[in-house]
């Protein structure tokens, strides 16, 4: 496979999980934050297994399977829980915020770990980026930043989750692509996920909602899309330009914000779309300090 269709598998991935905060926050909230997040990743394993079989991990390298398997594993439940844990949809929202950092992570961590080329002025694009997510954000919600401040400083847990987890994305990215030789591994991780999050379910004596047909509709949705967005994105990171992916993944904030705005059927308001305009700016000034640089 050329970088072109590896990058547009990326893409793909990216466009999918902008459907996915506000259905894991619905879902959640239908069955549960432990049953609910346990019933995401089986489904998604289930998908996984069946699209592409169980991996072979003798065969893969161990710093990919063991290194980049537990970088995975800890960032989806740190993050499943940091939404399910979020007490209103303005918190999920600032959850979401935080964990929008992953992108900068993804290409502050590559360029330390595979020395990936790039112009100075790449900060500026991450930059402008961070702006433009923190704008499309608050413009269409009652979030701002001295009510995201009290909010951190009084249920610090879930932003600390959705902070750690960001960081932990950044890391997986980069060693996935050092060291995964063009296997993947994620329906071993998923399983694995999976396996935890029930683990947990039952040691903290949680128990399981039985909601209507429709969040469980969402739920195979999920599952589906969690499978096919995750596979999407593995092929990407090892064989696109991972510097690029990380730009274009700054669109995934306004994504998510568009379709939840389609979801609740509401307007966005100017403020988004300013959001918008600093968000292209940021990730067209990455794309050009990685394309001259030749990096990826």
């Amino acid at each position: 496979m050329n970088t072109t269709k590896a990058n547009l598998h990326g893409v793909a991935a990216i466009l999918m999980w902008s459907t996915l905060i506000a259905l894991v926050r619905s879902v959640s909230q239908a069955f549960g934050v432990a049953g609910g997040t346990a019933l995401i990743f089986t489904a998604g394993a289930i998908v996984l297994c069946l699209r592409q079989g169980f991996p072979n991990i003798r065969n893969m390298h161990p710093l990919y399977v063991w290194g980049c398997g537990a970088a995975f594993v800890l960032y989806e439940i740190l993050m499943s829980q940091s939404i399910g844990l979020a007490t209103s949809s303005s918190q999920t929202l600032e959850v979401g915020m935080i964990n929008y950092l992953w992108p900068c992570a993804i290409v502050i961590i590559s360029i330390w770990i595979n020395k990936e080329r790039v112009h100075w002025w790449v900060w500026m694009g991450i930059a402008l980026s961070l702006a433009g997510i923190t704008l499309c954000i608050t413009a269409n919600s009652d979030v701002d930043l001295a009510g995201f401040v009290e909010n951190i400083m009084a249920t610090p847990l879930p932003y600390g989750m959705a902070f750690i987890a960001a960081i932990l994305w950044g890391f997986y990215c980069n060693l996935s692509r050092k060291y995964g030789e063009g296997q993947n591994a994620v329906p071993f991780f998923f399983i694995v996920i999976a396996t935890a999050l029930w683990v947990r379910f039952f040691i903290t004596g949680s128990e399981l909602n039985s909601p209507d047909w429709t969040a469980w509709a969402e739920l195979a949705y999920i599952g589906v899309i969690f499978a096919l967005s995750y596979a999407c994105w593995e092929t990407g990171i090892q064989k696109g330009n991972i510097i690029l992916l990380a730009a274009i993944s700054y669109f995934t904030p306004v994504f998510s914000m568009l379709f939840m705005c389609a979801w609740l059927k509401t307007v966005p308001r100017t403020g988004f779309w300013i959001g918008v305009a600093f968000v292209v700016a940021g990730s067209l000034v990455c794309w050009t300090a990685t394309r001259k640089s030749g990096a990826g």
